[in-house]
């Protein structure tokens, strides 16, 4: 594919709202201001649906009629009053799965969206289509095989090697046929190359590095200050605010933040701890854990503790309101986050795991510990915020990062460089071509 015609690209992304949705948003936006003919595959729920955009989108995962129907009428049944249909509801797929009969409609019916979406691509005719994220592992194999056996050439952006960063996950098997099956693979850093290498049977030539983008979709009034978030917030008034933002798990070892924080009290006055993000309830243990921890915290005067999914208007402000942004995570593949606190010029502490410690620059972005050190962990954050004018600094030399290594034009050339580096495209957009002529 090397010649300098346009590109017609196809954009997978059934995830519909947060980070990968955010991801796809603004890739699709520098593809097309780079003249590439862009359309993205995505849910009715999209979240970004209202802002402008210069690209296509096809709304093919809709609400299922009959999961809702099924949910308001056999669930009653088989709970028997309890208060349990509700939460499975809003559960989604993993409730249907626990009707029996439902977990059957339910792939068939991505059967028959796949199917949608293969015709719609060959009507479309793009010269590739980029996956950027899969609804079930296990079944998305199906669907990515036919649009092989119809020629389509496919990249997908890997935004967790494994879920959970489980090596022993059970969708290890699956997700390494598709890893195979695809033409190429996108990763963000290039430990997170190291570690697919040693953890999956994959050709290394067809995995390719290139950055997460800054993450500057969120702020659209760069007016703002410092102060005026922390007055807006109505609870950080003269104090240094250390943020953690994110969907709680596991893996992001929020408990060691908590204890490090105790320790930046002693050093410091005037400190407060901010955790934004919504308690992830796709594990029970995880969620009791979390939830018990949060409700410790909530009505202290030095914590404040958001919990819920934050929507897009509305996450600039935990930004700005913060100075330093912590990930202390125990492992990580490649975060989101550090690309945003970068793109509201935040200095970062992140934990030497993942993809984590390429995106920092020590002493001028911010500084990289070991995960669970709690002790360093807090030394690094009183090294960033106690003095005003060193965090200012560190802040500034962030969004420099943002706004040049880190910027979606520089990643967008990057990635048209790599569909341009694909074999010509499939026979089959080729005869559709001629016959189109014809």
């Amino acid at each position: 594919m090397r010649s300098n015609r346009p590109l017609r690209v196809a954009i997978y992304d059934p995830s519909g709202r947060g980070g990968v949705c955010h991801y796809t948003h603004q890739l699709a936006q520098n593809l097309a201001l780079m003249g590439s003919d862009v359309t993205v595959v995505t849910t009715e729920n999209y979240e970004l649906k209202h802002l402008p955009r210069n690209f296509n989108i096809v709304f093919l995962f809709k609400k299922s009629r009959i999961k809702r129907f099924a949910l308001s009428w056999i669930a009653p049944v088989r709970w028997q009053g309890s208060d349990h249909k509700e939460s499975a509801f809003q559960n989604g797929t993993h409730a249907g799965e626990k009707i029996p009969g439902l977990a059957l409609l339910k792939n068939l019916r991505l059967r028959i969206i796949w199917l949608k979406a293969a015709f719609l691509f060959l009507w479309k005719r793009p010269h590739l289509i980029h996956f950027q994220w899969l609804v079930d592992r296990d079944q998305e194999y199906f669907f990515i095989n036919l649009l092989k056996l119809l020629r389509f050439k496919i990249v997908y952006t890997v935004h967790d090697l494994l879920p959970e960063q489980c090596d022993a996950h059970p969708d290890h098997d699956a997700l390494e046929k598709i890893y195979r099956k695809v033409d190429a693979l996108i990763v963000h850093a290039e430990n997170n190359k190291r570690e697919f290498v040693s953890t999956f049977e994959v050709d290394p030539e067809k995995i390719y590095v290139i950055p997460h983008g800054s993450n500057d979709l969120f702020y659209t009034d760069k007016r703002m200050s410092k102060e005026a978030a922390k007055e807006e917030l109505g609870f950080f008034r003269g104090k240094k605010v250390i943020l953690f933002f994110g969907l709680i798990k596991r893996y992001k070892g929020l408990e060691h933040l908590v204890e490090a924080f105790q320790e930046v009290k002693e050093r410091l006055d005037n400190v407060a701890l901010l955790i934004v993000g919504k308690i992830y309830d796709g594990d029970p243990e995880g969620f009791k854990y979390y939830s018990d921890l949060i409700g410790q915290l909530r009505g202290r005067e030095d914590i404040l503790c958001v919990e819920d999914y934050i929507p897009l208007e509305k996450i600039a402000l935990y930004f700005y309101a913060s100075d330093v942004v912590v990930l202390p995570y125990i492992s990580n593949y490649t975060s989101g986050v550090l690309l945003s606190a970068y793109a509201a010029g935040r200095p970062v502490v992140v934990t030497d795991t993942g993809g984590l410690k390429e995106g920092v620059e020590v002493g001028k972005s911010g500084f990289v510990v070991p995960p669970k050190d709690t002790k360093v962990l807090a030394q690094a954050i009183v090294e960033t915020i106690k003095n005003r004018n060193q965090n200012d600094e560190m802040g500034r030399y962030a969004k420099s990062l943002a706004e040049n290594n880190y910027s979606w034009s520089s990643v967008a050339s990057k990635t048209i460089a790599l569909y341009r580096h694909l074999p010509m495209k499939s026979a089959m957009a080729d005869a559709a071509s001629q016959l189109t002529v014809k």
